[in-house]
C-alpha cells in the first residue's frame, strides 16, 4: 500500500484518546468522516467543531447510508470505539481497516489495556498498528508496533494523556508510510486478556488494605483508578478516609523505622508524610487525604488535627467474601 493513495479515512472512536488520533490525522489534509458511540462523545464534539462529518454508530447498516462501493478508495482506523466494527463495514474498505490499540498485543487484549498496565506495574508499553477483523477484537496481524517507558511518578491522568499523544504519534507515522509495514501474526499463546473493569470491582479494588497489600500494590491501584477519577479509601475510627497522594518509600531509615516501631496497617508521621506500613514490611507514603464532607488537607495537618495519643493509629479494611475474591483475583493477574 502506498501512502499517497490515502486520501479517505473512515475513522471511528469514542473518547479522549479517539480524539487525540484523530486530531492528529486531521490535520493531515485527509477526508475524514467519523463515526462515534453517541452525540455527547468527545470525537462527536470534535467533528462538530471541526466540520467534519460524522454519525453515530449504527450496528446494521454502512454509515453514511452508503453502499460498499462509496468506499472505494478508503481507509479504515479504529481507536478507543467500544464496540465491535461490523465485518460488512471491514469488508468495504479497499485500503483495509487499522485498529490503533495502546498496548503491546498479544499482551492486554481487550477493552481496557492501560487499567491493566497500571494494575500490574509495567514499566514499559506501547502502541500497536494491528489489522481490525470481523468478529474478533485486536487478533489482527500487527502492522507497526512502537514501545514506551512509563514514568513511575506519572499519575494515571498523566498516563492517559502520554497515551493519546503516543497513539496519535503512532497512528501518523504509519500513515505517512504504511507500504514499510512487515505484516506479523500474534502469538496468542502468549497473549493475555484486559477486560473492562466492572463499578462494582472498581469499588472493591478502591478498599485497600495495608496489611494484605504491599505498598507496591497499593500504588498500582491507585494509579489504575485515578484513569476512572476515583481514589483508594481506607477505613480508620469507623470513617472512610480517601487518600489522595500515595507513593512507596524506600528510604532505609523509613523501612527501619517502620520494622522496629509500627505493626501492619500503623501509621505515623515522618517528615511530612503519612508513613504506612503494609503487607511484606513495605512502607507507603501519603502526603494528602480527606475525610467525608471535609477539605483535603495535608498528612501533617490531618496528624496534627485528628491523631492525639489516645486515637489508635491503624487503617483497616473488612472485605466480604465476594470482594475478598475479586481483589485476589486482580493479584493474582498481577
Amino acid at each position: 500500500m502506498k501512502s499517497s493513495s490515502i486520501k479517505n479515512i473512515l475513522f471511528y472512536g469514542t473518547d479522549t484518546l479517539s480524539t487525540a488520533v484523530l486530531s492528529k490525522i486531521h490535520t493531515q489534509g485527509y477526508n475524514i468522516s467519523a463515526v462515534t458511540k453517541h452525540s455527547r462523545s468527545p470525537v462527536y464534539q470534535f467533528c462538530q467543531k471541526h466540520g467534519v462529518p460524522v454519525e453515530v454508530f449504527r450496528k446494521s447498516e454502512l454509515p453514511f447510508g452508503r453502499s460498499s462501493s462509496d468506499y472505494s478508495g478508503h481507509l479504515g482506523v479504529v481507536a478507543s470505539f467500544g464496540h465491535m466494527i461490523p465485518g460488512r463495514v471491514i469488508r468495504s474498505m479497499s485500503h483495509g481497516f487499522v485498529n490503533i490499540h495502546p498496548s503491546l498485543v498479544p499482551k492486554y487484549q481487550g477493552a481496557a489495556p492501560l487499567p491493566h498496565t497500571l494494575l500490574n506495574g509495567d514499566k514499559k508499553y506501547g502502541v500497536t498498528v494491528l489489522e481490525a477483523l470481523p468478529r474478533s477484537f485486536d487478533q489482527g496481524r500487527i502492522l507497526r508496533q512502537s514501545h514506551f517507558d512509563i514514568p513511575t511518578s506519572m499519575s494515571g491522568s498523566e498516563f492517559w494523556s502520554y497515551t493519546a499523544d503516543n497513539m496519535a504519534d503512532v497512528t501518523n507515522a504509519f500513515l505517512r508510510d504504511p507500504s514499510r509495514c512487515e505484516p506479523r501474526s500474534q502469538d496468542m499463546s502468549t497473549s493475555s486478556p484486559a477486560p473492562r473493569i466492572s463499578k462494582l470491582q472498581l469499588k472493591t479494588l478502591s478498599r485497600v488494605c495495608p496489611h494484605l497489600q504491599t505498598a507496591d500494590q497499593i500504588f498500582n491501584i491507585s494509579r489504575c483508578l485515578d484513569l476512572y477519577n476515583l481514589s483508594i479509601v481506607v477505613s480508620w475510627q469507623g470513617k472512610t478516609l480517601k487518600l489522595l497522594s500515595v507513593s512507596p518509600v524506600n528510604d532505609p531509615h523509613v523501612r527501619e523505622l517502620a520494622r522496629t516501631r509500627l505493626r501492619s496497617g500503623q501509621f505515623v508521621l515522618w517528615d511530612g508524610l503519612l508513613i504506612v506500613k503494609c503487607a511484606d514490611g513495605t512502607v507507603l507514603g501519603v502526603s494528602r487525604m480527606v475525610l467525608p464532607f471535609k477539605p483535603i488537607v495535608s498528612a501533617a495537618q490531618f496528624y496534627r488535627d485528628h491523631c492525639n495519643a489516645r486515637v489508635e493509629k491503624v487503617f483497616r479494611m473488612e472485605y466480604s467474601a465476594s470482594e475478598l475474591d475479586d481483589l485476589q483475583k486482580f493479584q493474582t493477574c498481577r
